[in-house]
């Protein structure tokens, strides 16, 4: 275990330069990750919460024109906001393993101008431009993984926070609590 900690910074040595971006874009993955997660956990809590409330019959409303129209204006803003997040987040999952490939190519170009300057002697630099290569490949796909997770749960909280909402707005739309709400 400690031999693995450090070969660390050999790894980010011999990783090139392009391993600064990848661990931007991972950090950035984490981050709208944890954020869209934290986010949608709140919704779906607070869906839930005034679907119960509604349900229970404590919080009758009046499905009146000014209450549907606040509930589905704050909806579309809450759609609109998640919709961006979500898009940051998968962007930034394929933009990890892209500049993982760019590491890839710029690698075998320094390979290959090694051998053309050097011919077969030039192993050593053969053999560093195939391992710079190799190491921002391996980063790059390491920081998709995690993205690519997340988004499969934020899919999932996503669905149960339409469905909680959903059944909040039919309440809404109905007029409260005894009429007929349907349950996602």
């Amino acid at each position: 275990m400690i031999d693995a900690l450090w070969a660390i910074p050999a790894y980010w040595r011999d990783g090139g330069i392009l391993l600064v971006p990848i661990a931007l874009v991972s950090f950035g993955i984490w981050a709208c990750w944890l954020r869209l997660r934290a986010a949608l956990r709140r919704a779906v809590r607070a869906a839930r919460e005034k679907e119960a409330e509604l349900d229970g019959g404590a919080g009758v409303v009046h499905g009146n024109a000014e209450s549907r129209r606040r509930f589905e204006s704050s909806m579309r803003a809450a759609r609109e906001k998640l919709n961006r997040e979500v898009f940051l987040l998968k962007a930034l999952t394929a933009a990890a393993p892209l500049l993982g490939l760019l590491g890839t190519v710029t690698g075998m170009v320094d390979t290959f101008m090694a051998v053309s300057r050097h011919g077969a002697d030039g192993a050593v630099l053969v053999a560093e431009g195939i391992r710079t290569a190799l190491l921002t490949t391996q980063f790059g796909l390491m920081a998709a993984l995690p993205g690519v997770f997340g988004i499969l749960q934020i899919g999932r909280l996503r669905v149960q926070w339409q469905q909680s909402s959903h059944a909040v707005g039919v309440m809404i739309w109905r007029g409260g609590a005894g009429q007929g709400a349907a349950h996602a």
